[in-house]
């Protein structure tokens, strides 16, 4: 699966997984971005970046979905 220090091939379905599961991009993120290559670096940044955006857009989605729909509120009373 790996070659050295080399990020996982293929990168796109590992930024694909970075963005489904934020946990494994932060932990793919923190691991390439210790190595000294800067291709491999580019890697962990970018899986970082992927995790980081989608734990946002959930954070936001959820934030709208409360403001807008309301928690425990019945629209009909």
């Amino acid at each position: 699966m790996t070659n050295g220090n080399k990020p996982l091939e293929p990168k796109v379905l590992w930024y694909i997984l970075s963005f489904i599961i934020p946990l494994l991009g932060i932990i793919l993120g923190i691991i390439y971005m210790q190595k000294p290559e800067p291709e491999v670096k580019a890697f962990g940044k970018n899986c970082l970046i992927a995790a980081i955006v989608a734990a946002v857009l959930c954070i936001l989605c959820w934030i709208i979905s409360i403001l807008v729909g309301g928690v425990g509120i019945p629209l009909i009373s």
